[in-house]
């Protein structure tokens, strides 16, 4: 079974050489950081596409790349106010200082 399709591969790597990944990744690590500084809680992906007007597909892969990079991580379900349904929240990872 073919997991990814080889469009969706060329996809990736041309937004990675237009420097769109770079830029949406800073700007999802933004919102994030900005709504758990004012809320204390993580956000849901939907609510990350509210604040950001990405796709969900390209929010969620830029928000895989950024919990492989140890900056974004799960530790607990909430409610999500746009679906309605109980999800994982994203929230950045605090420093240990």
């Amino acid at each position: 079974m073919k997991l990814v399709t080889d469009t969706s591969k060329q996809a990736y790597k041309e937004i990675i050489q237009e420097g769109k990944v770079s830029t949406q990744k800073n700007n999802i690590m933004r919102v994030v950081n900005e709504y758990y500084f004012l809320h204390g809680v993580g956000m849901s992906l939907r609510e990350i596409c509210k604040n950001t007007d990405y796709e969900i597909n390209a929010v969620s892969g830029r928000v895989n790349d950024l919990k492989k990079q140890g900056k974004l991580a799960t530790w607990y379900k909430k409610r999500c106010p746009i679906s309605k349904k109980r999800i994982n929240a994203i929230e950045p990872v605090r420093s240990e200082s």
